[in-house]
């Protein structure tokens, strides 16, 4: 069984490889096109319109923007959390409430994280988490950056789990693990896919 999750581990890692190359060849316009089109369909989903609490990623380059999403979200008086990474080798990530963009500051790797001095939340119960990938596929798994963070997460904290990525990053199978979190559904600038199949 330990070979098992070891080859998976290692197909992981060559799929990450792979599918990170082909995200660097893509065109800043079409990056652009893709994030308005995600963006656009993303905020006339029943799931967001209605949802009262959004747990979401703050977007880096060459990953689906969620500054609009998050714009809206502040516009719409929703609650909005977004992740902060905590120091130490466990790789925990805690969901912190902001209220504007001067809420956040560059923090770990560089991402926008909220500031220090802003309490984080307790384990709770999203309306929608919004969450990242490098690649993903029709069944809801999933492909981070391999260090855990968004796992260990969402074991703890609960929602509709819908993950972001472009369509030409999609994955026939990702090489799941005994520890990866399924999503809920994957959107696309083509396309949103309710994910049905946990296998």
């Amino acid at each position: 069984m330990a070979s098992l999750f070891e080859d998976r581990a290692e197909a992981k890692k060559r799929l990450r490889e792979k599918v990170q190359s082909l995200r660097g060849k893509l065109g800043r316009d079409s990056i652009a096109k893709s994030d308005e089109e995600i963006q656009l369909r993303l905020l006339q989903l029943p799931y967001f319109l209605t949802a009262e609490s959004i747990f979401t990623y703050v977007s880096m380059e060459r990953e689906p923007c969620t500054k609009e999403i998050i714009d809206t979200a502040f516009a719409m008086g929703k609650k909005v959390y977004v992740p902060r990474c905590l120091p130490g080798k466990e790789k925990i990530m805690e969901a912190v409430e902001i209220f504007s963009w001067d809420d956040l500051q560059p923090g770990t790797l560089g991402i926008l994280e909220p500031r220090k001095e802003i309490e984080g939340a307790k384990v709770q119960v999203f309306s929608l988490m919004i969450i990242p990938c490098v690649s993903a596929d029709r069944r809801g798994g999933r492909l981070g950056h391999g260090a855990g963070y968004y796992d260990r997460f969402l074991e703890k904290n609960a929602g509709s789990k819908l993950c972001l990525c472009y369509a030409s990053l999609l994955s026939e199978k990702i090489p799941m693990e005994k520890q990866d979190i399924f999503m809920d559904y994957v959107l696309t600038e083509e396309e949103l896919i309710p994910c049905r199949r946990k296998s």
